[in-house]
C-alpha cells in the first residue's frame, strides 16, 4: 500500500471537511448579525453540507481527532443557529 496516498487522501477529506465548517462559521455569523430569510436558509444549507463532509470522513478515515473536533465546532454553530428559531 502506498502510505503517501494514504496520507494525502486523509488529509483531503479533513482539509475539506474544515472548510465546509469554516463556511458553516462564517454563515452562521451572517445570519447571526443579519438574521434575514435568505442569511438564515444559506447557514442552514452550509450545515446540511457540512454534515455531509463530516459522514463523508468518518465513513473514510474513521473517528480521528480533527474530525471529532471539526464536529464539535460544527454543533456549537448549529447552537447558535437554533437561537434564532
Amino acid at each position: 500500500m502506498d502510505h503517501t496516498q494514504v496520507s494525502w487522501k486523509e488529509d483531503n477529506v479533513i482539509a475539506r471537511l474544515h472548510n465546509s465548517v469554516d463556511n458553516v462559521t462564517l454563515a452562521v455569523g451572517q445570519a447571526l448579525t443579519n438574521p434575514t430569510e435568505r442569511s438564515i436558509q444559506n447557514a442552514e444549507d452550509m450545515i446540511e453540507r457540512a454534515n455531509r463532509s463530516v459522514a463523508m470522513a468518518l465513513e473514510s478515515r474513521g473517528d480521528l481527532e480533527p474530525i471529532s473536533t471539526l464536529q464539535e465546532q460544527l454543533q456549537q454553530n448549529i447552537q447558535k443557529l437554533n437561537t434564532l428559531h
